[in-house]
């Protein structure tokens, strides 16, 4: 098996652990033997333990010595009470090791390599760079900048409209579209709404695809005066997908406590220009240990993220429908005077879906 194919089979791997191994980076590790057989594979586990190292060893049925591990991320140096998956791989007997990049965690950050070398493991770093940090970009985010990643999900018009003037939004993206979009929302770790959307949608903000319900995101309402009605269907199962809801400072009122004994976390926010302050939610969502945030309305919401340079991604899923100048535009006024002060995206992949397309865009820094 060719290295860059081993690697791209290791990144496969690392993808499905996405929305389900935070805090830790979700890793894939694929094992050869000293003739570049396949013999073992493994990601890191739901909660992000064991690692992704120890699940590939495991996997073994021959020995590993004189082999090679093809890991996504440089093999952790920190141990609590077992070895490190550095340590794993040179007690395995691992003689070659191919990262595509280092670990940004201080704990093991150039500690892993240093660990493999001074045993006698070769190391090669680089191989397929981009593509390993662009899955692990939000561990990445949450490291260097103290919040998740952000991505906006949009469902939109051909002319970039959300809703009918009315209101209407059910639905202007297929079915396809939809179950595309369930599958998207299990690889974050927390589903962000407005209360607007909320109020007029009423949405349960779970996955409804058979098999990855369990997967379902933590929910994240923002609520500044805590207007969300008891009865809505966020807060029915409310014991099985954790729900969070930001508010604004020092609020007063007979259902911040019903919601705590409900087991909604309520979270108090400062208010900044007059709105909750966004960077601080996140900022405490990135102290919960959270990677990935999706963000999925509504327009104000995604106006102030916007407006605040916190959307980092857009998943924009189009539909071939016109709706007019009276419908709900996907994103709320914020004020651009000068097309110099625009957040300007570069479009990575498309997909058709059906009658609708995917684009997925990131934001050009």
């Amino acid at each position: 098996m060719q290295l860059e194919a081993a690697m791209r089979s290791a990144l496969s791997l690392a993808k499905r652990g996405l929305g389900v191994c935070s805090p830790n980076p979700s890793v894939g590790c694929v094992i050869l033997d000293h003739s570049n057989n396949l013999i073992g594979l493994g990601r890191t586990s739901n909660t992000g333990r064991p690692h992704a190292e120890k699940n590939a060893l495991d996997s073994l049925t021959t020995s590993a010595r004189g082999g090679t591990a093809i890991v996504t991320l440089e093999p952790c140096a920190h141990k609590d009470s077992s070895p490190s998956c550095a340590e794993l791989l040179v007690n395995a007997g691992i003689k070659h090791v191919v990262i595509p990049l280092l670990d940004p965690d201080k704990r093991t950050n150039g500690k892993g390599v240093k660990l493999l070398k001074e045993s006698g493991v070769k190391v090669s770093i680089g191989l397929l760079e981009k593509e390993s940090l662009d899955i692990n970009s939000g561990f990445f985010f949450r490291l260097k900048y103290n919040r998740p990643l952000v991505s906006l999900k949009i469902a939109s018009s051909l002319d970039g409209k959300i809703s009918t003037f009315n209101g209407n939004s059910k639905w202007i993206t297929g079915d396809l579209s939809r179950l595309h979009g369930h599958s998207l929302r299990s690889n974050h770790d927390v589903i962000l709404v407005g209360i607007n959307t909320v109020l007029n949608d009423n949405p349960k903000l779970n996955c409804r695809i058979k098999g990855i319900e369990k997967y379902s995101p933590v929910r994240v309402i923002v609520d500044s005066s805590l207007s969300i009605p008891i009865t809505s269907n966020v807060l029915i199962n409310i014991s099985k997908i954790p729900t969070i809801i930001w508010v604004k400072k020092n609020i007063i009122t007979p259902k911040k406590d019903k919601l705590i004994k409900m087991g909604v976390q309520i979270i108090e926010l400062n208010k900044r220009n007059n709105k909750l302050d966004l960077r601080e939610g996140l900022k405490d969502l990135a102290n919960k240990g959270f990677n990935r945030v999706l963000v999925e309305g509504g327009s104000k919401i995604s106006s102030s993220l916007m407006a605040d340079n916190l959307i980092d991604k857009v998943f924009l899923y189009r539909s071939g429908i016109f709706i007019g100048g009276d419908g709900l535009s996907s994103i709320a006024s914020y004020n651009i005077k000068n097309l110099d002060l625009v957040k300007r995206f570069q479009l990575l992949k498309t997909m058709i879906l059906d009658s609708d397309v995917l684009e997925e865009w990131d934001l050009v820094n």
